[in-house]
């Protein structure tokens, strides 16, 4: 397990814990995120760009380190 932050472009990973209060958690799961999802990264400098569920979003840096993750071969 890893966080988000250190994966980089073209990785795959699922979500296993996001570390953050009630709203950091729901803000996530409105945007289609939360445990056991998983995901893409298509951009990994900057703002985090990743795909989830065929959709693209883009994640600031202050939290893909809360969002951690287990990468998938």
């Amino acid at each position: 397990m890893k966080p988000l932050s250190e994966l980089r472009e073209g990785e795959s990973a699922v979500v296993v814990v996001i570390e953050g209060g009630d709203e950091f958690t729901r803000r996530l799961a409105e945007m289609g995120v939360s445990t056991r999802t998983p995901l893409k990264v298509i951009r990994g400098r900057g703002p985090m760009i990743v795909e989830v569920k065929g959709h693209r979003l883009m994640l600031g840096r202050g939290m893909v380190p809360r969002i951690m993750v287990e990468p998938q071969q």
